[in-house]
């Protein structure tokens, strides 16, 4: 007789908790877990990522073990009644054992859970203990274990907060499905706009999304916050349709420093006053996010992480037309940041001397300290 368990809820999004759950469901005796997200519980409210990122989010995670598997069946339309998932496994799965799994902070409420005398002669229940419940509390007629080598302490709540703080939330999500979560913006801060509203174009937005791609991976390759490269990648071109007179009137409202030849050349002059406009017009209060935005036409001395994932990945992103040295830099974009960085500043110096062009005094000092610090590491 195959046992078969069923870890349910929005999966909004699927985090450490629920696996460990899952894993000490396994360690116990099933020999499957389903991981299934619901598309509308029946008392909670909407779950805010759609049902499909939560399933992929779910997938993610199950590639951890050939035990676990990513299920739809709690995708269906109305709300989603335990008691029907396991009547539809029961028929899915001639013969098979049904366990669900459940957090201790369920257990009060599951003697109401719709018919819930039919549920308790269907299935089992494994119990997950939670900080400041009782994983004994008794519910007649139900059989129920208490899964005792694991306690939940993460929370889908936990996780929101975090990302939305533009953390990975390392300790609580695998790096993949943190991954996902910024690739697909899910999560993201009230601020974000629409980027039509900022007279971005199809190829701009299309762009825009390429650089966000890149410094997600970049992000994750070099060890900055996925999630805020994630968000500077989709701002950091807020201002690009600007004429050049708004631009300037907005440097001027919002108090920018800025050097005479960063003012007279908007491809200068659109990453401060977008860093500007994020800040001020948006409320974005994250300082790498604003640095990152602020000098991805420029480059600066001292550039950290972030602010080097940005300028790369905007000079080397998947919608970029071919050009000198984008094959190499796309290359050492993974291997050597900082030689990727200083390969697009000299191929951007060569390109802009050539046509007799002056080029920004800014670009060349961070050039010449990014010279200074590979020399140092030498």
């Amino acid at each position: 007789m195959q046992r078969i368990g069923v870890l349910g809820g929005m999966m909004d999004p699927i985090h450490v908790g629920h696996l460990h759950a899952a894993r000490a469901a396994l360690d116990a005796g099933l020999d499957r877990v389903l991981l299934a997200p619901c598309l509308t519980p029946a008392h909670r409210a909407r779950p805010q990522a759609p049902a499909e990122d939560r399933l992929e989010m779910c997938r993610l995670a199950a590639c951890v073990s050939d035990r676990l598997e990513a299920s739809d069946i709690e995708l269906r339309a109305g709300p989603c009644y335990a008691v029907d998932t396991v009547r539809l496994l029961l028929r899915r799965y001639p013969g098979a054992r049904i366990t669900w799994i459940l957090g201790a902070d369920k257990l009060p409420t599951l003697r109401r859970w719709y018919q819930a005398d039919d549920l308790f002669a269907l299935c089992d229940f494994y119990v997950c203990p939670r900080p400041g419940f009782d994983a004994a509390y008794p519910v007649p007629g139900a059989r129920v274990d208490i899964l005792s080598q694991v306690e939940i302490k993460a929370s889908s709540g936990d996780v929101l907060k975090r990302l939305r703080a533009l953390d990975d939330a390392e300790a609580l999500l695998p790096r993949e499905i943190a991954r996902y979560i910024a690739l697909r913006g899910l999560y993201q801060p009230d601020y974000l706009p629409d980027l039509a509203r900022y007279g971005m174009r199809e190829k701009r937005v299309r762009h825009t999304l390429g650089v966000r791609q890149t410094a997600v991976d970049l992000a994750l390759r070099w060890g900055a916050s996925m999630q805020a490269a994630a968000i500077a990648a989709m701002l950091h071109d807020i201002a690009k349709p600007l004429p050049l007179d708004q631009m300037r009137a907005l440097a001027a409202r919002y108090g920018l420093r800025l050097s005479r030849e960063i003012l007279e050349d908007g491809n200068l002059l659109h990453g401060p006053v977008a860093a500007a406009i994020a800040e001020h017009e948006l409320g974005v209060s994250n300082g790498a996010v604003l640095s990152a935005i602020a000098c991805h036409t420029t480059g600066k001395a001292g550039m950290r992480t972030l602010d080097k994932v940005l300028f790369i990945a905007d000079a080397i992103e998947p919608n970029r037309a071919d050009y000198p040295g984008l094959s190499e830099m796309r290359r050492l974009a993974k291997t050597d940041l900082d030689a990727a960085v200083l390969l697009s500043m000299r191929r951007t110096k060569e390109y802009v001397l050539s046509r007799g062009l002056r080029f920004c005094s800014q670009t060349e000092t961070a050039i010449r300290d990014l010279e200074k610090q590979k020399e140092e590491t030498k």
